[in-house]
């Protein structure tokens, strides 16, 4: 699917992996922290799956680049 430039499909199912275990983790620090610590806990996780996301990006746009 990189032969058009975009590798959509990777992106995608990185991004699918993403949103499930932020998901998950988001859940269960609901359920077992409380206050400030489970809002530090859910900023903390979202900037990873932000940087994490942004990192996908790169990748998969790097992929036209490399044929």
């Amino acid at each position: 699917m990189a032969s058009n430039g975009f590798d959509l499909a990777r992106f995608i199912r990185l991004l699918v992996l993403i949103v499930f275990v932020t998901g998950l983790f988001v859940l269960t620090a609901a359920q077992t922290l409380s206050g400030q610590i489970f809002q530090i806990a859910v900023f903390a996780v979202g900037s990873i799956a932000i940087l994490t996301a942004m990192t996908g990006f790169l990748i998969s746009g790097a992929e036209s680049y490399t044929e």
